[in-house]
């Protein structure tokens, strides 16, 4: 494996090895495995999604989760995909039907509108996570503007200093005046 002190095409050292291959083993940690469970979960079902888009196939993926909940997709539907595999008839466009026609027509569409949906979540998803941060951020420099039940005992401190410092500005800001 190459050393994580490698450079760029910057010459700036890099802090991290990248995106790393990883073994494929069960994973031992709980939480890792159900998080990567639902990660990838995500991923099989988009990437099916988009097999029957592009290719105009039915498809079905059934999945059994660690905690043994049951997920599935079909394309067009589960119990559609599951009939045809368990009685092996033609496939539905063969048929020409004109209303089974029609409703692979739509189906395409919707396809199409769930990718850009996925896409859409994703960025709103980074949004709020910006969002968050910023926020996060703007609280602790703006610690004064918090309620006063909030407060640390050395925030409560620093907010008296300030007003009496405000307050002897003004006095002084007055006293000019007259």
């Amino acid at each position: 494996m190459e050393s994580n002190n490698m450079p760029d095409l910057n010459g700036v050292a890099k802090k991290t090895k990248g995106r790393q291959k990883i073994e494929m083993k069960k994973m031992r940690n709980e939480s890792n495995l159900r998080v990567t469970f639902s990660k990838r979960r995500t991923g099989v079902f988009k990437k099916a999604s988009e097999l029957a888009t592009l290719c105009g196939v039915d498809v079905v993926v059934i999945m059994f989760s660690p905690g043994n909940r049951v997920f599935s997709f079909g394309s067009p539907s589960v119990d559609s995909v599951v009939q045809r595999y368990k009685t092996q008839g033609p496939p539905p466009l063969l048929t020409l039907d004109l209303n089974k026609v029609h409703s692979t027509v739509d189906e395409v569409e919707l396809h199409t509108h769930l990718h850009c949906l996925s896409n859409q979540i994703a960025i709103e998803k980074k949004r709020t996570k910006d969002l968050n941060h910023l926020a996060k951020a703007a609280e602790d420099q703006f610690w004064w503007a918090r309620p006063i039940e909030s407060m640390t005992d050395s925030q409560l401190d620093k907010y008296k200093k300030m007003l009496e410092d405000f307050k002897r500005q003004l006095k002084e800001k007055r006293g000019n005046l007259n």
